[in-house]
């Protein structure tokens, strides 16, 4: 029992998959997003039919991708195909130097599982266990 009905600590959870960094996003329809993905520490076990967030910066130009919650429509290596009609947004492109905050896509609504042995992939549930 909590005391003086304080709320009960709830540790943070870790989102499957973790967020990627972006390093291309293409001027069409649909979008391809390529992504940074270090093959001996990460893997991209995106999914096909996941819903992912876009985080762009403006230095990056295409603000206009920004904050976009988008439908992944095929994953090929380190390319994500998404439902996403970029032909009218700015160029993409990656600034030089150091940069305050990277392009990064993010799994939009997934909870938090365990790895399957059998396929050596995390299954991603979204919003009310739709597209499993």
């Amino acid at each position: 029992m909590n005391p003086n009905n304080s709320n009960t600590y709830l540790p943070g959870t870790i989102q499957i998959p973790s967020s990627i960094v972006i390093t291309a996003i293409t001027n069409a329809y649909p979008a391809v997003i390529t992504v940074n993905v270090n093959s001996l520490t990460e893997s991209n076990t995106y999914q096909l039919g996941q819903l992912v967030r876009l985080q762009v910066p403006i230095t990056y130009k295409m603000f206009q991708a920004d904050g976009q919650i988008v439908k992944v429509l095929s994953v090929v290596g380190n390319n994500l195909t998404v439902e996403m009609d970029s032909r009218k947004y700015d160029l993409f492109i990656v600034p030089s130097g150091n940069v305050e905050q990277p392009a990064m896509v993010a799994p939009c609504g997934s909870r938090n599982l365990t790895l399957d042995n059998t396929t050596l992939k995390v299954p991603f549930q979204s919003l009310e266990n739709r597209n499993n």
